[in-house]
């Protein structure tokens, strides 16, 4: 009989929840009865822009707040420098407020303000929020944000000539905690006419402050300066996700900076993403510095605290340009940046580039762990920089094809047994290893001078490997690592395609474990993610 007449509790009870949500539909302008029930009875989008319409309980009707659903209908076009959406308050931890752009809808303006003083979506100070754009990082059904007319004179805008030439920004989140922005392109803040940007730029995400439960994901991005700038000056930001995004033509993908002393950055988690093409942005007099995902503190000088960042199962290719420092930059903090993990990913260049710090840099700070990595450059690129960073564990790595494959820097150095099972291939220039001042061809001199990197380490002529770094059939790398499982890295007993590796007996090295074709999608090029009105 108890359990009886619990039923209709449980069932008051899942109905009560429920019914806590409520949808609001905003349009360009008021259509039907402009009750904003559905897309054809929407409010106009100055509706969501009023504070008057939000409440700080859970919403209910018409209101907008904890448990809102507010959804994007058709393509909402705001004037030049306009902000379209401004959220006026927050969700809670069981209700956040979430921005979802039904299939086709996008913002759209000639120029957004730039990041600082707003953007398309501006979220500055609210927490709880959600921003879906119904898709993925390639995905046809996805919400849009575009400027259409800013960049350099002379490129090629959406909207035709590039009449604005300063920043655009896509969604301004300064202060904003607990954010998940997913789904979305966010595109075209500013195209470069390439060999000569004019110093603009914009951003696709920008935060200036705390930044504590982060996730952005599944989102393409493309044409703009710094895309995901995110700039942690408050107390401690923590619980970062950058994940399955596609970045591209752009000077750098990700970027995570303290632009002031006395703040930490923890539990960083960027993964899955494929960033590349940086070449756009290469300038005569060097005006950009190129970057995959770029990572430091305060004036380098160790007043920020920066501990567990984990960088894996990441894309890097195409033309990186004349102009790059590295797909991979962790800059010096005074040994105060620690605990960083880096593997399973591919850094690779297409386009004969110029990095002279290496696809991969690190900083004076030590102690960096770097596995399973393939690295695959041209003659004008260093393939590994460690720079003066001592006490590097670097292991299950396939280094090929740069001028130089790997430098370190005076009072730079492995761990003791850290440097081992690695291959090194193809080196198309005379000083292949760097070791505190030594320049050498000779792997046997850079295993002299290491006192590490024994067999089954090797330097073959070839490390047979496709362009996207998968070993083909007979390839040196097959069977050359070591087995890692005993490190308890769960990510890492899979290669970067998800298959997984051998639980007992040696790996392949490199971050794909099989030979032959990879599985999973390769590099797309030509995408635009421009939205066509009729």
């Amino acid at each position: 009989m108890r359990s009886t007449r619990l039923i209709p509790i449980i069932l008051l009870l899942a109905c009560a929840v429920a019914a806590k949500a409520n949808d609001v539909y905003i349009a360009q302008s008021a259509s039907g009865s402009a009750n904003g029930s559905s897309c054809a009875n929407a409010f106009p989008y100055s509706y969501f822009n009023a504070s008057g319409n939000w409440t700080s309980s859970v919403a209910s009707g018409a209101q907008i707040g904890p448990g809102s659903t507010v959804h994007v209908c058709g393509t909402i076009t705001v004037g030049a420098n306009t902000e379209a959406l401004v959220f006026q308050g927050s969700g809670t931890g069981s209700n956040p407020v979430t921005l979802y752009f039904e299939s086709g809808a996008a913002l759209m303006a000639p120029t957004f303000p730039a990041q600082g003083s707003g953007g398309a979506i501006d979220t500055s100070n609210q927490s709880y929020i959600v921003i879906n754009g119904n898709g993925g990082a390639g995905g046809a059904t996805q919400g849009v944000i575009e400027a259409t007319a800013t960049g350099d004179s002379g490129a090629s805008c959406p909207g035709g000539s590039c009449t604005y030439h300063s920043d655009s920004n896509g969604i301004e989140a300064d202060g904003s905690n607990n954010l998940t922005v997913e789904g979305l392109a966010i595109i075209d803040m500013y195209v470069t006419a390439p060999g000569v940007p004019d110093g603009g730029g914009g951003s696709c995400i920008w935060d200036h402050g705390q930044a504590t439960n982060w996730t952005i994901t599944n989102n393409l991005m493309h044409d703009t300066s710094w895309c995901i700038n995110l700039q942690y000056d408050s107390g401690t930001s923590s619980g970062i996700t950058i994940s399955k995004n596609q970045i591209y033509n752009v000077d750098h993908g990700i970027a995570i900076g303290g632009p002031h002393p006395g703040n930490t950055l923890t539990n960083v988690n960027v993964y899955g993403n494929n960033i590349h093409d940086y070449s756009n942005w290469d300038t005569p007099g060097d005006v950009w510095h190129h970057d995959g995902i770029h990572i430091w503190g305060n004036n380098n000088d160790g007043s920020d605290t920066i501990t567990g960042v984990n960088i894996y199962n990441n894309k890097f290719g195409g033309c990186i340009g004349k102009n790059v420092t590295a797909h991979i930059f962790i800059e010096a903090n005074s040994g105060n940046t620690k605990n960083v993990q880096i593997y399973n990913n591919t850094l690779i260049d297409t386009c004969n580039g110029g990095d002279n710090d290496g696809l991969l840099t690190t900083g004076q700070d030590g102690g960096y762990r770097i596995y399973n990595n393939t690295f695959i450059g041209t003659a004008g690129d260093y393939c590994v920089g460690t720079s003066s960073s001592p006490n590097i564990t670097f292991v299950n790595n396939v280094v090929s094809g740069c001028g130089t494959l790997m430098y370190v820097a005076s009072g730079g150095g492995f761990a003791s047994g850290g440097l081992h099972n690695n291959i090194y291939a193809n080196c198309s220039g005379s000083n292949c290893f760097a070791y505190n001042g030594n320049y050498s061809s000779s792997f046997p001199n850079w295993q002299s001078e290491t006192g590490q990197d024994a067999s089954p380490s090797a330097y073959v002529s070839s490390a047979n490997l496709s362009p996207d770094g998968v070993p083909q059939s007979g390839s040196a790398v097959i069977g050359a690592g070591e087995n890692l499982i005993s490190l308890g890295l769960g990510v890492l007993n899979n290669d970067i395609v998800g298959v997984p590796r051998p639980a007992i007996g040696s790996w392949t090295v490199g971050a794909y474990s099989t030979s032959g074709s990879s599985s999973g999608p390769q590099t797309p090029t030509g995408l635009t993610g421009s939205v066509v009105t009729n």
